[in-house]
């Protein structure tokens, strides 16, 4: 489910309790995935009037004493998975992600204690939890290291929201090794209101004493207009358990192999048998391609496109690769037809491996080219 989605949907009606004059009045919470409805610490002051005659002549209108509420502070939050489909994986890999998106649909400011679970039942495997990012530098996706997101502490740098106001989160975990194709393991984030970890110690759904919808804390909420603690925190409808809308589950699939390729330069021989790189050397070049993971890539085909600086040394292709005999051919496709691997026009290295096994012996191409 994607945040379009989520904009969309309809909470449940609530009924938030405000006492005035000692009577219970019901406020209906709007349908919104948005910030509902006034800020809360808003400041409601209120006062009736009386208009009345006597003996048919107009008398000044009398006025009641004023009648002053604080708005509380609804705590509500949606987490959703942004992949929209199960993430692709290999076995083993390492920091693999997975994105989410938290919003903060309460009326208030609100910091948010994030967890990634990876013990949900009626998956294959456990990923291993690596780490959790916070979105931080504008550039999409993940990105590490110096001037990357950042880093998420739990209780240090618990994300703080306005109202309405989103962020994009990163989970990487670990596959573990020697998983079969199509095995899933299964990433439940969830996001904790501090207030709500702070007021009732726990943060798990799961837990008895998790607070219902509806649940107050005295004071706990934002301050008022005026700085005081006049605003009580309320436990929203995200928290329904039967909608649980703090919660979101990512997904990942043993689903493709993964090709890898390296390349490097083997030896340099120049017209003067040394190793300078001029014009008139010829370089040994050396492609290694890897399959990891589990099940099959079909019609693997590597291709090597030579600059206008280099020309391609006739029949230098050579394929070391346990392939049957036939597969791996380099004789520069002569004759025509029967070989597949070779040199072709207008500069490309073309080997063609067919179909390939996760979990092979590495495939090492060889080639020479002189520098012109």
């Amino acid at each position: 489910m994607d945040s379009a989605v989520v904009k969309g949907f309809s909470f449940q009606a609530v009924k938030l309790m405000l006492a005035i004059a000692g009577i219970l009045l019901p406020v209906l919470i709007t349908q919104s995935a948005q910030a509902v409805g006034t800020i809360a610490g808003r400041e409601i002051n209120n006062s009736a009037q009386a208009n009345y005659a006597i003996a048919g002549v107009a008398q000044s209108e009398v006025d009641s004493n004023t009648v002053q509420v604080y708005v509380d502070e609804l705590l509500d939050v949606v987490v959703v998975n942004d992949d929209g489909a199960p993430v692709s994986v290999t076995t083993p890999e390492t920091a693999a992600e997975l994105q989410f998106t938290i919003t903060n649909t309460g009326n208030g400011s609100e910091s948010f204690r994030l967890l990634a679970d990876h013990t949900a039942i009626g998956d294959e495997f456990d990923p291993a939890l690596s780490q959790i990012y916070l979105e931080s530098n504008s550039a999409p996706g993940l990105q590490t290291g110096g001037g990357g997101d950042t880093l998420y502490i739990a209780g240090t740098n618990d994300p703080l929201l306005a109202a309405d106001e989103a962020l994009v989160v990163y989970v990487v975990n670990d596959i573990p090794e020697s998983l079969n194709q199509d095995d899933q393991g299964f990433i439940d984030l969830r996001a904790i209101s501090t207030t709500v970890f702070a007021q009732a110690g726990i943060d798990d759904p799961d837990d008895p004493g998790f607070p219902v919808v509806g649940t107050q804390y005295a004071g706990a909420g934002d301050l008022d207009e005026v700085g005081a603690a006049n605003v009580n925190a309320v436990v929203g409808t995200s928290h329904n358990p039967a909608l649980l809308l703090i919660s979101a589950r990512g997904i990942y699939d043993v689903s493709a192999a993964l090709v890898t390729l390296v390349k490097s330069v083997v030896s340099v021989l120049d017209p003067f048998g040394g190793a300078a790189v001029v014009p008139g050397s010829v370089v040994t070049y050396q492609i290694v391609a890897s399959v990891t993971g589990t099940g099959t890539v079909e019609d693997l085909l590597v291709t090597d496109a030579l600059p206008a600086e280099l020309e391609y040394v006739a029949a230098s292709i050579v394929v070391a690769s346990g392939l049957p005999a036939g597969e791996d051919a380099d004789d520069d496709f002569l004759p025509t037809g029967t070989d597949n691997t070779g040199f072709s026009a207008p500069g490309t290295v073309t080997i063609s491996l067919g179909d390939v096994v996760a979990g092979g012996a590495d495939i090492t191409i060889t080639f020479k080219a002189t520098i012109r």
